[in-house]
């Protein structure tokens, strides 16, 4: 697999995309939890879905991100751990992104699968996920926090620049 310096515009826009998206999820959540439980008293007709739409076509729109995100990982590569990294620190992140994929892929397939059985057991599955991806968004930020001000290794270029080319590395500061 390739690993490039930095990560590609494409992977870069995937990204704060999804970001932005989840935004989205946990501000409409409430919106689509009125509409699922009205939905599950429904007799025979589905209660009109009004404002929860935002929050089934977000999460929609996640779900394709997401596997365009897991497809370009594989394809185009990521960048390799800074050097000099701990142990400790390249195994958090590579598990903290893995299950990034896992949660952020079943969340919207749980979701729908959900709306379109519909039932009660998958919506709970799918709202008892959220605090799981709000402990993942917590550990990445941590991750950025750390290493931004204290390892101050400029990790978050990566996702902030796309690579072009040949990046230039500036020579280690002596510690």
């Amino acid at each position: 697999m390739r690993h490039p310096a930095r990560y590609s515009a494409i992977q870069i826009a995937l990204h704060w995309a999804v970001v932005v998206l989840i935004v989205v999820q946990l501000l409409t959540g409430d919106l689509m939890s009125h509409y699922f439980r009205d939905l599950m008293r429904a007799a025979e007709t589905r209660p009109e879905l009004g404002n929860a739409v935002w929050h089934m076509v977000s999460g929609g729109t996640i779900l394709i991100l997401m596997l365009t995100r897991l497809a370009l990982r594989f394809t185009h590569g990521t960048p390799p751990p800074k050097a000099g990294s701990p142990s400790w620190d390249v195994m958090l992140s590579k598990l903290n992104h893995w299950l990034f994929y896992v949660v952020v892929i079943a969340m919207p397939v749980v979701g729908l699968s959900a709306y379109l059985i519909p039932s009660r057991a998958m919506g709970e599955l799918h709202e008892n996920t959220v605090p799981v991806l709000l402990a993942l968004i917590a550990l990445h930020l941590a991750g950025v926090v750390y290493h931004q001000f204290i390892r101050k290794d400029h990790l978050i270029r990566r996702m902030t620049r796309p690579e072009q080319g040949v990046e230039h590395v500036p020579p280690a500061r002596p510690r």
